[in-house]
């Protein structure tokens, strides 16, 4: 790839927007940032991204850089080749959204679109705790749950813009209704909105926590960060959150190495920074259910590029497409 290009990537979850300009072999050049909340409808969000995109080509051309293409991770169902998001869970002002063809009149380079944590996955296998293996499973853990597989090197895409959904892999039958329709899916269990909602019903019937003031005085201020900090400080309320968050994980990771003979796993995302608190319980529940494939032939391992991990994916798609031409 010539000197002084890029590509723009976006990591566009259900709590924040990430962006960057990414040099070919993955430096991010420029980063922005603002809460997904600020776009509370379709045209809101449209507007906002236009507007960074403006930005963002006018921080390249004082740079001089030369931008080639643009990787957008959005989390749910994405008809990639449609460039359409069919479902969006967590961020339901897209559902049904052909978001290429409402964002590309407005920019000289082309759009490529995929999900979330396919993407996650993609950047932790170009630059993360994924490289140098061709076979790995990721997960991420936020406002939902998210999966993508790399399979013989290469991201797996599935068909009808699904893949890897192991975020909706049921781990209790008779659970919770997801957002997505099912009951008890993984996202129900594992994920900082599903965790949170739990926590808050043990508060609200006098689970001993140091949250309990918390929660009388200012509810809406325990999220997904207020558990992961209680969890390293001991909190006993907040460590059994993330003792339930790591049995789930351990049941449908069984699963995935079960169907497919994987033995790498990474786990990453902003609810995944409490990994001390909930890996014992997922290991010990990985253990006690895989029976075909030996238990001590996975690993599973924290993801290396934290926040980044979604926006350098977003980039390798961005410049794998670009390649491809």
């Amino acid at each position: 790839m010539e000197k002084n290009t890029a590509v723009v990537g976006i990591d566009l979850g259900g709590t924040n927007v990430r962006l960057a300009l990414v040099a070919p072999k993955g430096e991010i050049l420029a980063r922005w940032e603002r809460a997904t909340a600020t776009m509370p409808d379709l045209a809101a969000m449209l507007a906002t991204l236009a507007e960074d995109l403006r930005l963002i080509g006018a921080k390249a051309r004082s740079r001089r850089l030369d931008l080639k293409a643009m990787g957008l991770g959005i989390p749910g169902r994405i008809l990639a080749q449609e460039g359409r998001v069919a479902f969006s869970p967590n961020i339901p002002a897209l559902n049904g959204c052909p978001l290429v063809e409402r964002l590309q009149p407005k920019l000289p380079w082309p759009i490529f679109l995929e999900n979330d944590a396919n993407l996650f996955t993609l950047g932790e296998h170009w630059l993360g705790a994924g490289v140098r293996h061709r076979n790995l499973l990721g997960i991420t853990l936020g406002t939902g749950v998210g999966g993508g597989l790399i399979l013989n090197g290469r991201l797996w895409q599935g068909s009808q813009g699904t893949s890897c959904e192991v975020g909706h892999v049921t781990v209790e039958p008779d659970g919770q209704k997801c957002h997505c329709g099912n009951r008890g899916c993984l996202e129900t269990m594992a994920s900082a909105f599903w965790t949170v909602a739990w926590v808050k019903e043990q508060l609200a019937q006098g689970a001993p926590s140091w949250l309990q003031d918390l929660y009388r005085t200012d509810p809406e201020a325990i999220r997904g960060e207020t558990l992961v900090a209680a969890a390293l400080n001991h909190d006993p309320l907040a460590q059994r959150a993330f003792d339930r968050v790591g049995r789930s994980l351990g049941q449908a990771i069984a699963a995935v190495v079960h169907l497919l003979g994987l033995s790498q796993v990474i786990i990453g995302g902003r609810f995944a920074r409490a990994w001390e608190v909930f890996q014992p319980a997922m290991s010990e529940e990985i253990f006690r259910r895989l029976t075909l494939f030996p238990p001590e032939a996975v690993t599973v391992s924290p993801a290396k590029l934290g926040d980044d991990a979604g926006l350098l994916g977003a980039a390798r798609l961005a410049w794998d497409m670009v390649e491809k031409k």
